[in-house]
């Protein structure tokens, strides 16, 4: 899904999408979320019915434990998947990107949830073959499972949050706000004040509104040029998709422009 979100994205359809698809990429990332959690509360479902069942078996006597076997090809697997999982995820890592952090994550979750599984199995398969006398050891073996997953359940909540806030136009934090608030004073001599700084998330990215004031005496053209130039100037920031100056003459009362929603 991610995959195919960053080729949508990229390809560009400036008649049905002339403000871009870039906010598809979270809304992909929220489906993956919403995915994960989900998978994670059926892993723990069933780990807990294993659970049960295994307390049936010390309790009651009523059913078998379950035969765990860790021999050499699972140990061989699951010892590769760890540091494979743990190279891709550094490497997703270095790119800063949304749809490669909601990748990373997915890797570090199975770097943990597999070094696990291997220590807590193989804790299970022991007690299971009788070399750890004390057999009720075996329920780590569920337990492990429960406890993987709903650190999983946390991480992915946690991403989607962040999500949900970037495609309700949360605003950005008060240090972008200062950088932007910065680049717009240094921009030329001729701008006499700054009416307002606004940042909120745009999917991704951020939306930039700037509202300047210049000389009532200035011509359209210098006011253009001046405008133009800074919008420009806002949109080379790597974190910023769209900026709209706003040019006036005088500070007015905070009004709205817009319709309040």
């Amino acid at each position: 899904m991610l995959f195919w979100a960053v080729r949508a994205i990229k390809k560009r359809d400036i008649y049905r999408y002339p403000g871009g698809r870039t906010r598809l990429e979270p809304v992909i990332i929220v489906i993956l979320c919403v995915v994960m959690v989900s998978a994670s509360v059926q892993v723990i479902y069933e780990s807990v019915e294993s659970l049960i069942s295994d307390i049936n078996h010390f309790t009651k006597n009523t059913t078998g434990l379950p035969d765990i076997k860790m021999g050499p090809a699972p140990l061989t697997v699951m010892s590769a998947t760890v540091v494979l999982k743990a190279l891709l995820s550094f490497l997703c890592y270095q790119i800063a990107n949304p749809t490669m952090n909601a990748v990373a994550q997915d890797h570090r979750n199975d770097v943990v949830s597999n070094i696990v599984a291997l220590v807590f199995g193989i804790v299970a398969a022991k007690a299971v073959d009788g070399t750890i006398k004390k057999q009720e050891v075996v329920v780590v073996d569920p337990i492990g499972a429960i406890l993987i997953s709903l650190y999983i359940i946390f991480c992915w909540i946690q991403q989607l949050r962040k999500q949900i806030k970037h495609l309700s136009g949360y605003t950005a934090k008060p240090e972008f706000l200062q950088q932007v608030t910065w680049l717009t004073l240094q921009h030329s001599p001729l701008i006499t004040k700054i009416d307002t700084v606004r940042a909120f998330h745009f999917g991704t990215s951020f939306l930039v509104e700037v509202d300047i004031i210049l000389p009532e005496i200035m011509t359209l053209k210098e006011a253009h040029t001046i405008g133009a130039s800074l919008q420009k100037k806002l949109e080379h920031l790597s974190e910023v998709e769209r900026a709209f100056v706003h040019l006036d003459y005088e500070v007015g009362p905070p009004t709205d422009e817009h319709k309040v929603i």
